[in-house]
C-alpha cells in the first residue's frame, strides 16, 4: 500500500497544509477542522445567489505531496452528510499523468475528503480510497466519475472503470465511508457508452435511476460539430437494486427549452419536485456553464434557469433548510490541468431562481 498524506486546504489564512502519519486518522482530521468550522449562521452569511465562496478553491490538487497521486487535477466530485461529518469523494489525476493532457486515464483514482461545514475540508489519510486495480481487467487502467449516497447506515459508490480498450462502470460499499468494497462491474447490455454516472432513489416507485452521458450514441464529435442538431447524450437507465440497470431500454432524455445537449446531470428532491443541474456537454477545456431544470416523474425535464453559474459539474445539497452548497469545477478546466473544486453559496427556495 502506497504511503499516504492529510492535505489541509488553507482558508482564510487560518488552517495551514500539515502531513499526517499513517497511524492518523478521520477522527483525528474532523478535529483539526473544528476550530475553522462554520455555525449555521456563518454559513447563511456567505449566501446570495449562487454565489462563488470568496475563498475558493475548497479543495486543489496538491503537488509535491509524497506521491503526488492527486497532484495534477482534481474533480467530479460527489458530496453526502452522514450524521455531523460531511464526506467529499472525487476523481484525481497524479501530476505526471499531464505529459498527454486529458487523455492519460491510466492515473485516474478516486479521493475522499471530510468537513464538519462543507466549507473546510481535510482529505482522508487513506487516500486514495478506490484504486484502479490490475486484477479486475475492467478497471486496470483507472476508476474515476464517483457518486456516492447514504443510505440505511451504508456509503454507496458508483463509479466509472477503464481498461484501454472501453469504459464501464463499477459498485462499491463502505461502513465508515473510507474503506470501500469492491462489488464488481455493472453490466452494459449495449456497449460501451458511460460517463458522468448519477444516481437517485425514489422512494415512491421503489427504483434506482441512473443519469449518465452515452458518447456512443451521441458522439462528441456531432456535438462539437453542431449542438443544435447533435442527438442528445443524456440517458436514464432504472433498476430495482443497486447494479442491475436495464441500459437496454434506458430513455434518452430532453431539456425542454434547452438548446444545446447537456450532461453533468445531478437530480435531487426539493419538496414536491426533482430538480436537476446540469451542463452544457462540451469537449475537454471548453467553457461550459451550470443550469437547473424541474420534473414531476425523473422523466421529463423542462429548463428553469440558464445559467446559474460559470463552472461545470455541478453538485447541489441543502445543508440546512433552503440554504444550498453547489460544489463544481471552473469555467474551461474540465479536464484540464489544475483543475480544482469550488463552492457557490444560495439562500432561499430553487423555484425563486426559476422566477429570476
Amino acid at each position: 500500500m502506497q504511503r499516504s498524506t492529510l492535505t489541509a486546504i488553507m482558508f482564510m489564512g487560518v488552517f495551514s497544509c500539515a502531513v499526517a502519519a499513517r497511524s492518523e486518522t478521520i477522527e483525528d482530521v474532523l478535529k483539526q477542522l473544528e476550530p475553522v468550522s462554520l455555525n449555521e449562521t456563518a454559513l447563511r452569511k456567505l449566501a446570495s445567489g449562487f454565489t462563488p465562496y470568496a475563498q475558493n478553491p475548497v479543495l486543489a490538487p496538491v503537488k509535491g505531496s509524497t506521491n503526488d497521486w492527486d497532484g495534477g487535477a482534481i474533480g467530479s466530485m460527489t458530496v453526502v452528510k452522514a450524521g455531523r461529518v460531511y464526506h467529499m469523494y472525487y476523481e484525481a489525476w497524479h501530476a505526471k499523468a499531464w505529459s498527454r493532457v486529458g487523455s492519460d486515464f491510466g492515473h485516474l483514482q478516486i479521493g475522499h475528503a471530510v468537513s464538519l461545514d462543507g466549507v473546510h475540508w481535510a482529505k482522508d489519510p487513506a487516500n486514495p480510497v478506490l484504486r484502479n486495480d490490475s486484477t479486475h481487467e475492467w478497471e486496470s487502467r483507472g476508476v474515476w466519475d464517483p457518486f456516492v449516497i447514504y443510505e440505511n447506515g451504508v456509503f454507496k459508490m458508483w463509479y466509472g472503470g477503464d481498461n484501454g480498450r472501453r469504459c464501464e462502470g463499477g459498485f462499491a460499499i463502505s461502513k465508515d465511508g473510507s474503506q470501500f468494497a469492491k462489488k464488481g462491474m455493472i453490466k452494459h447490455l449495449e456497449p460501451h457508452g458511460f460517463e458522468d454516472d448519477h444516481i437517485v432513489y425514489d422512494p415512491h416507485t421503489g427504483e434506482y435511476f441512473m443519469y449518465y452521458y452515452d458518447p456512443v450514441k451521441a458522439p462528441w464529435n456531432g456535438v462539437m460539430k453542431n449542438p443544435l442538431t447533435a442527438p442528445w447524450g443524456l440517458f436514464v437507465a432504472r433498476s430495482k437494486n443497486e447494479t442491475d440497470f436495464d441500459f437496454k431500454n434506458a430513455q434518452r432524455l430532453a431539456i425542454e427549452g434547452q438548446a444545446r445537449p447537456v450532461k453533468y446531470s445531478h437530480v435531487v428532491r426539493d419538496k414536491d419536485k426533482w430538480v436537476m443541474f446540469y451542463g452544457e456537454a462540451v469537449m475537454r477545456g471548453k467553457p461550459s456553464s451550470t443550469g437547473m431544470a424541474f420534473s414531476d416523474d425523473l422523466l421529463h425535464w423542462k429548463k428553469a434557469a440558464f445559467p446559474l453559474i460559470n463552472g461545470h459539474d455541478a453538485e447541489v445539497i441543502e445543508i440546512a433548510p433552503n440554504l444550498w452548497f453547489m460544489y463544481y469545477g471552473p469555467y474551461e478546466y474540465f479536464d484540464q490541468p489544475g483543475c480544482d473544486i469550488r463552492l457557490a453559496v444560495y439562500e432561499g427556495k430553487l423555484e425563486d431562481l426559476a422566477k429570476h
